[in-house]
């Protein structure tokens, strides 16, 4: 395991993409919050508390906007991870990098890293 000091907050309704997600970046050595909702999502985001945003397909787009817009105006050095469950080939705006979800948990920890473009699709 190593350590990172990254902190992640990870959204989506999936609960078992949620669990799964967790248990891949944790024990990766990341700091892992994960939430169902947007009250939740909310109440852990606040200034610089987290490193990474990772927003599921499952949320719906007025929550994505919502939970976006406060992530970057609390913590502007985050990063913005989408993870789909298709290959887009115009990936979301609104994030920093769109990770198709069944590339794996090597692709996950790439992107929640930021060490590795290949895992995911730069949305710039």
């Amino acid at each position: 395991m190593t350590g990172t000091n990254k902190t992640v907050l990870s959204i989506g309704t999936i609960q078992d993409l949620l669990w799964l997600r967790e248990a891949v970046l944790e024990h990766a050595g990341f700091k892992v919050f994960s939430v169902t909702d947007e009250t939740n999502a909310k109440a852990k985001i606040y200034p610089d508390a987290c490193d990474v945003l990772l927003l599921c397909y499952s949320i719906h787009d007025g929550v994505r906007a919502r939970i976006t817009k406060l992530f970057r105006e609390a913590c502007p050095s985050g990063r913005i991870i989408a993870i789909g469950d298709q290959h887009l080939q115009c990936p979301p705006t609104d994030a920093d990098t769109f990770l198709y979800g069944v590339e794996g948990p090597e692709a996950l920890i790439e992107a929640v890293r930021g060490t590795s473009e290949s895992s995911g699709t730069s949305a710039a």
